[in-house]
């Protein structure tokens, strides 16, 4: 699963069939497939999966439909509902067959969940059927008649990811060539998954793992010299283990602000610029 706030879905499709025998004096039968509570959470409205106990659970919900909006539960758990299945058997000896898809979801908005590997389990207990047999017509509800079980295991891994983004580029604006010291900044920003390192390097397009590069013109041959900064004080930010920026995922967007400086303007007038390459490495 991928570092989102975005929903991960998924789903199963599994078979069923009802044979009516040549003694049998049914018009019909109702099948309930039940799913019950998480082995996690102990509920079916708010199912959950574990990482073996290693920080907080990731919640997720099973569905009857393609949109979400059904949740399969079970009639043994008040105020949930199973999928009920209507079956006619007016043929003997003939099965009757179909199909039935399990829908998955994950929670929205779980950045605090750390990389790793979920799991929820259903048994035979959670995971069964009934069947309902009706003998002048097809009942309409759930029977007490114990059909087949269908234990499931659920299961999810969270990958480590960082994913980075700019506040936009930084502009000096326009220089006498007569200014010094001429500074700036804008800010990067840096979401890692929970508990993850990771560090933050800066390559100008010069490739100097120092920081130090050159802003160029396509009219003049001139090179600016200029120098990435962590700080207003000037450490270096570079893209060697002794520079990089150091940290530690939250699952939440982190701020860092890049600062440059150009020591002189004194160069041939006309428009400067470089790029900058952002290296996360996790």
């Amino acid at each position: 699963m991928p570092l989102t706030n975005n929903t991960a879905t998924t789903s199963l499709t599994f078979n069923y069939s009802c044979t009516k025998g040549i003694t049998d004096v049914l018009a019909g039968a109702t099948l309930c497939l039940n799913i019950g509570a998480s082995s996690i959470s102990g509920q079916v409205i708010s199912r959950q999966m574990s990482a073996l106990g290693l920080g907080s659970p990731l919640s997720y919900q099973i569905y009857q439909n393609a949109s979400n909006s059904l949740v399969w539960g079970s009639q043994h758990v008040s105020g949930s509902t199973p999928v009920m299945i209507s079956i006619s058997l007016s043929q003997v000896l003939t099965p009757i067959t179909g199909s039935v898809t399990l829908y998955g979801q994950l929670s929205v908005n779980q950045s605090s969940i750390i990389p790793g590997s979920y799991l929820d389990t259903y048994t035979t207990l959670t995971a069964s059927s009934t069947i309902n047999l009706g003998v002048f017509s097809t009942p309409t509800t759930c029977g007490a008649v114990i059909g087949p079980t269908f234990p499931f295991t659920v299961m999810a891994t969270v990958d480590k990811q960082c994913t980075v983004s700019s506040n936009g580029d930084i502009n000096l604006g326009s220089l006498k060539s007569s200014a010094t010291n001429i500074n700036g900044n804008s800010a990067i920003s840096v979401t890692c998954t929970n508990t993850t390192p990771f560090t933050i390097g800066l390559s100008p397009s010069n490739n100097n793992s120092q920081g130090a590069g050159v802003l160029k013109s396509t009219t003049s041959t001139d090179q600016i010299p200029y120098q990435l900064s962590s700080n207003p004080s000037g450490s270096v930010w570079g893209n060697d283990l002794l520079n990089v920026i150091t940290d530690t995922g939250t699952g939440i967007a982190k701020s860092y602000t890049v600062y440059v400086t150009v020591p002189s303007a004194n160069f041939t007038p006309g428009s400067y610029k470089d790029t900058v390459t952002v290296n996360v490495t996790y």
